[in-house]
């Protein structure tokens, strides 16, 4: 039986956005991220795939597999990892990164999307579901091992919080892991963060028309949010290696927005720090 997502919140909904996203892309000719059980988790859920235009799906697959190469990378250089997925909502990237057995993965997200989440993706050995608030830290973090090199990702969560929730959220991080690690995230310019209420997409899963997101312009604004956390570098979309996949007058205007940095923010913005 399709399993039903009506009782969530429009926040909590967006999962089905990115899940469209990698499962549209899963059936286009030529697939950039070929995340095909992204396609068979979406056929799982009562609710219909959200029509996305074709920019919004190939800027999930990008981001996506921006985020899993900088995952893998981490854990290329830290056989004992710990993964933490903030918001994973119906994220597939554990399944995407097949990770070494020594990793250990803990997918953080509220209940009702934890309990969802159980009943349409197949666990992995090491991989550990945990129901609760991000912003109830000390809930969340009690059950993460601290002294292990940790790589922690958000795929959009961060996003859709406050700057204060953001800030409680990164101090929580930077001050349970004693070993250090690393956070990457995709971010979004003030200008988008603002505009979230007006995205179709976003509207499509019952965002409000004012709602307004958290952004903002320069990666120090994080350093500044919490000084403990050094930046590390940013990735645009315009110049990830899929870029060279795309069709041609894709392929132009990413050319262009790469060489304008401000204006490709305002697309697939990923961003690395170290703690």
């Amino acid at each position: 039986m399709p399993v039903a997502l009506d009782h969530l919140t429009p926040v909590e909904k967006t999962l089905v956005v990115t899940l469209s996203g990698r499962a549209a892309d899963a059936r286009a000719h030529r697939p950039l991220l070929d995340d095909r059980l992204s396609e068979i988790v979406s056929r799982r859920l009562s609710h219909a795939p959200v029509k996305l235009p074709g920019t919004v799906t190939l800027a999930v697959a990008v981001r996506s597999a921006m985020l899993d190469r900088l995952v893998s990378g981490f854990i290329a250089q830290h056989a004992d990892a710990v993964v933490v997925e903030l918001g994973c909502g119906l994220e597939t990237r554990m399944h995407r990164v097949s990770p070494p057995t020594g990793v250990d993965w803990y997918d953080i997200d509220l209940p009702d999307v934890i309990d969802v989440r159980r009943q349409v993706i197949p666990e992995l050995g090491r991989s550990h579901l945990i129901a609760a608030s991000l912003t109830d830290s000390a809930r969340w973090l009690q059950d993460v091992p601290r002294d292990r090199p940790a790589i922690v990702v958000a795929d959009g969560v961060l996003g859709f919080l406050t700057e204060s929730d953001n800030r409680r959220i990164l101090e929580a991080i930077t001050a349970h892991f004693v070993n250090g690690g690393e956070l990457v995230f995709n971010a979004y310019t003030r200008v988008a963060a603002r505009l979230m209420g007006t995205m179709g997409v976003l509207r499509s899963v019952g965002i409000p028309k004012g709602y307004r997101g958290f952004g903002f312009d320069h990666p120090d604004a994080i350093e500044q949010l919490n000084p403990k956390l050094t930046f590390l570098e940013e990735q645009l979309g315009a110049q990830a290696p899929e870029a060279a996949r795309f069709a041609w007058p894709t392929r132009i205007i990413a050319k262009l927005f790469a060489r304008w940095r401000a204006q490709a923010r305002r697309g697939v913005w990923v961003v690395r720090y170290s703690f």
